[in-house]
């Protein structure tokens, strides 16, 4: 457990937490009668938080990266047979 601070709440109801917590989000949780739990927090925009809630996306997009890592790669598509596929539908 990490030793005792005292800090004092300015006349705004503001308190700093030190250069460690500048800049950053962080969650405030009150757990007792007047006990509070600061904890750092990570935010994920809204565009992308449909990968962090389906976890078969986001289990596949980690096995992508960790395949990258190690060199593995598949082939890129064709594009010349792309371009004449689509040159005889008409497109």
């Amino acid at each position: 457990m990490t030793a005792l601070s005292t800090k004092m709440v300015d006349d705004r109801g503001r308190l700093t937490l030190g250069k460690e917590y500048a800049g950053r989000p962080v969650f405030v949780e009150r757990v007792g009668d007047g006990i509070l739990r600061i904890i750092k927090a990570e935010i994920v925009p809204a565009k992308e938080a449909w990968l962090h809630k389906n976890r078969e996306a986001f289990e596949s997009v980690m096995r992508g990266l960790e395949e990258t890592g190690r060199g593995e790669f598949v082939d890129g598509p064709d594009l010349e047979a792309d371009k004449d596929f689509a040159e005889s539908c008409g497109e």
